[in-house]
């Protein structure tokens, strides 16, 4: 397998190693728990999830301000957003799903599989 059929390899009916990296570097991380639940988010809300952040390195986590124990660091989170779904409806719905951790920001909310964090 090349590297660029690894990068589109299948983790579910929905999501491809690929959504997942880095941008800056194409290194990836990613908890098995994260891709679950986005999986049922996705059948949840009947209509594609874009991750725009999944994995960051900790020289593209800097670069963006990210925390500096971010659970991007740790495959354990994603920026994502739907078309034509509300930032609030997505929330509650990942809310359901046992997200632990949601960001809500404009255009986009922030999941990660943290233990009870909550909503900020």
């Amino acid at each position: 397998m090349t590297a660029g059929e690894m990068n589109d390899f299948p983790l579910t009916k929905n999501f491809n190693l690929r959504e997942f990296q880095c941008t800056c570097c194409g290194q990836v991380k990613l908890h098995p728990l994260l891709v679950q639940r986005l999986q049922l988010l996705r059948e949840r809300v009947g209509k594609p999830l874009v991750v725009n952040s999944g994995y960051r390195c900790p020289r593209h986590n800097a670069a963006l301000g990210g925390a500096p124990q971010s659970y991007h660091l740790r495959g354990m989170a994603a920026d994502i957003r739907v078309a034509g779904v509300s930032i609030a409806q997505l929330a509650t719905w990942a809310e359901d799903l046992g997200f632990g951790g949601i960001g809500i920001y404009p255009g986009f909310i922030h999941v990660d599989i943290r233990p009870g964090k909550g909503r900020w």
